[in-house]
């Protein structure tokens, strides 16, 4: 009987200090407000949709990363 009553008042204690400890929640807006981003381009190589202005470009083409655009060139130059 002890023994449950040791492991009741520990299991309270632990509420009570993780309460005590925990951050406030950030408040939200219910409505956030929407980041416009622009015109999204497919990346090439993957098919991933990035904004217009974080986009790799090489001429008329459009890919997500650097290493994207290198690989998608050494691709075609092994074709050809």
């Amino acid at each position: 009987m002890n023994i449950l009553f040791l492991i009741a008042a520990f299991v309270l204690v632990f509420m009570v200090v993780r309460l005590l400890l925990k951050t406030p929640d950030v408040k939200r807006p219910k409505h956030p407000q929407q980041v416009s981003s622009g015109h999204m381009l497919r990346c090439e190589y993957c098919g991933l949709h990035v904004p217009e202005n974080e986009a790799v470009k090489e001429g008329p083409r459009a890919f997500c990363s650097n290493d994207h655009r290198d690989l998608a060139l050494a691709q075609e130059s092994t074709r050809e």
